[in-house]
């Protein structure tokens, strides 16, 4: 893996070259995404693939899960707050940046949430020796760890942040922790693409507005062979994917179409790809279950 700017001319350069369909539409008939055309999207950047992905949860939120499935019981459920450490030979890309204790409190209205600080303040050494730092989504569980953190001046510059997430940032923040003012921004990496973007050897962004309207979701090829979906937000749990349910938290404003696009796709995937991992950020069972299998690596580096 190369150093941030020289890795980011590389992907503009293999855009560039390869003539490879990758500023497809949005259908008329709404959200799509193809594996194939991702798949030949992560060989664009040369060199070695990542050797493995770690998660660190640094927080948890209590719900009950008719909350984060709609159409579930309401039995105790656990949304755990975690980012993601795609680890190469040479470096590292975070996916996700956590959050503070401050910005986690907004997240518990009023009652009082599990925060573990010696985890956040090891996803803060993360960021900080990171090759880059991308976010599934401008929520501020994800993006605070750049944003309101002491090191912002020194995140900034290898923090890739998409035009409609900076939009989203300025002009209707989540909270007022994250909002940027618009010469901040000029700090980050912004940048847009219509479909894939080719981030590293081997990892490819996917445009999935709907959670949010800066949501992506980020593929990922290992050198072993083995293939991961982060997918953010677009399900709080699995069960939303296998079961194509969607959310049912009143305090969460979606594009409800595309989000069932994303969870129909998401689903076919699930039943036909053996070899791909699919992990949604909040899922707290199944990222135990990943860390078992041995699919997560379960601490930073």
């Amino acid at each position: 893996m190369h150093g941030a700017t020289t890795l980011l001319l590389a992907a503009m350069t293999a855009i560039a070259l390869s003539g490879y369909p990758l500023l497809a539409q949005r259908t008329a008939t709404g959200w799509t995404a193809s594996l194939a055309e991702i798949r030949a999207t992560a060989t664009l950047i040369p060199g070695r693939h990542a050797l493995g992905i770690n998660v660190v949860k640094f927080a948890e939120s209590r719900r009950t899960k008719n909350f984060s499935v709609k159409g579930a019981a309401p039995e105790p459920s656990v949304q755990a707050r975690t980012a993601y450490q795609v680890r190469y030979p040479d470096g590292s890309i975070m996916v996700d940046a956590g959050m503070d204790q401050q910005v986690h409190r907004f997240f518990g209205r009023g009652v009082e949430e599990p925060y573990d600080a010696t985890a956040a303040d090891g996803l803060q050494r993360a960021l900080t020796s990171a090759r880059l730092i991308v976010v599934t989504h401008e929520h501020g569980d994800h993006v605070a760890g750049v944003i309101h953190s002491p090191l912002a001046a020194e995140l900034a510059p290898k923090t890739l942040l998409t035009r409609a997430q900076v939009h989203t940032l300025v002009n209707s923040p989540q909270m007022p922790e994250i909002r940027l003012a618009e010469q901040t921004a000029g700090r980050y990496i912004v940048f847009d693409y219509e479909k894939y973007f080719p981030l590293a050897s081997g990892v490819v962004l996917i445009k999935a507005a709907g959670h949010t309207p800066g949501s992506q979701m980020v593929y990922v090829a290992l050198e072993s062979g083995r293939e991961y979906l982060l997918i953010g937000d677009a399900a709080w749990h699995m069960d939303d994917v296998r079961g194509m349910a969607g959310k049912d938290a009143p305090w969460i404003t979606e594009d409800r179409a595309a989000v069932m696009d994303q969870l129909k796709w998401l689903n076919s995937l699930s039943r036909t790809e053996s070899n791909l991992v699919i992990v949604a950020s909040h899922d707290d069972d199944a990222r135990r279950e990943l860390i078992q299998k041995g699919l997560l690596g379960e601490r930073l580096e």
